[in-house]
């Protein structure tokens, strides 16, 4: 985390704290700090950070603390984070007992704040909670919901981590979903991923305790083709975290008898169902790919340039065994062909032999038995 942030200090020390960090979000800026402030759980304060805006996002957020002193800024010299590195700026400006992660396009239900302490009162044991969503459009209407179990559930850390690496997909749930207690942030999410930073702190924080689900819908996340999440997905920044995940949490497949080359196999697999879907329902294109730049970088890092290396490597060798496979099984079907080719012949011959002339009144006969 930033040691250099500032912020507008207040004494008070809140239950939770609400973290929220900003970049050129004026569109749905007014409607997500409003949402906080109806929240039916009243001792909170909101922790802000503008990640260097090009639009009106500092002046909103500015107009909102002057209104409301549970509005803490952060200041940090328009230093330019990213999304990952500016929510641990905010968690590291927190006071509360309970940190509530959030994002400037999307919305919480009123009772959100009051049933997610509600559970980390209630279960010491318990590290980390979210709850059931509903994707929402840009004008707030419901698109689907998307609820994980039927009933409230609480599951042992181990058991949620394996289950999310072997579907390489995030069911505990996006930021705005999560809360867990402030002792356990941390050094808080990686900056390094760009996708999968969520997942990995997640995963990180359940090494404190249990996992709690509240199958209520209580979060709407906000989808949008302006959202990190698009912009990640679209560029395909995801591939790198992939090779970054087995590197941190590999072990846990390990476990239960996955090696590294099954795990790359199927994350090339998913890779490519990600692209195909992109390109079938989302019409991505050569140009929006290479247009994509979520921290509006200039260079990567030999690291990074490494970790797509190691994932192309990955996704070739899959492709490769794909291809083997294609060419055996196109083999297989020539055999096939040909020797129907020789049974269909072998039958022909047979029907006008003179045997089978002859024992056709037979057959006739035996027909009517």
């Amino acid at each position: 985390m930033s040691q250099s942030n500032q912020v507008i200090k207040h004494p008070r020390q809140p239950a939770v704290s609400v973290c929220l960090p900003v970049f050129n979000g004026s569109k749905y800026l007014k409607t997500a700090i409003a949402n906080i402030s109806c929240q039916s759980f009243t001792d909170w304060e909101l922790i802000v950070r503008d990640d260097g805006s090009t639009d009106e996002s500092r002046q909103i957020i500015n107009e909102a603390a002057a209104q409301d002193d549970r509005i803490k800024v952060v200041h940090d010299a328009n230093t330019r984070l990213g999304l990952f590195e500016n929510y641990n700026a905010c968690i590291q400006a927190a006071s509360g007992t309970y940190i509530k992660l959030y994002a400037q396009d999307d919305l919480l239900e009123g009772q959100c704040l009051q049933r997610m302490v509600e559970v980390l009162e209630a279960r010491p044991d318990v590290a980390l909670v979210t709850c059931g969503k509903r994707w929402i459009d840009e004008n707030g209407l419901e698109i689907e919901k998307l609820v994980r179990f039927k009933k409230d559930v609480q599951l042992k850390a181990d058991e949620v981590i394996v289950a999310n690496l072997i579907v390489l997909q995030n069911w505990i749930g996006e930021p705005s979903t999560g809360m867990f207690r402030r002792k356990d942030a941390g050094t808080g999410l990686d900056g390094r991923l760009y996708h999968w930073g969520d997942i990995d702190y997640w995963f990180r924080i359940l090494q404190n305790g249990d996992f709690y689900y509240l199958s209520d819908v209580l979060c709407g996340f906000r989808r949008h083709r302006e959202s990190t999440t698009s912009t990640n997905l679209t560029g395909l920044y995801f591939v790198a975290d992939l090779v970054r995940i087995w590197k941190s949490w590999g072990h846990y497949l390990e476990r239960i008898g996955e090696d590294e080359a099954h795990y790359f196999k199927r994350a090339a697999e998913q890779i490519a169902l990600h692209v195909d879907h992109l390109v079938v329902e989302e019409g991505l294109t050569v140009e929006a790919l290479r247009r994509a730049n979520p921290r509006g970088q200039t260079a990567f890092s030999q690291e990074e340039v490494a970790d797509f290396r190691e994932a192309l490597f990955h996704a070739e060798q899959r492709i490769t065994s794909l291809m083997k496979e294609l060419i055996y099984v196109s083999n297989q079907l020539e055999h096939r062909e040909g020797e129907c080719k020789e049974l269909k012949a072998a039958i022909d011959q047979m029907e006008h032999s003179i045997s089978w002339k002859l024992t056709r009144p037979l057959r006739s006969v035996r027909s009517q038995f």
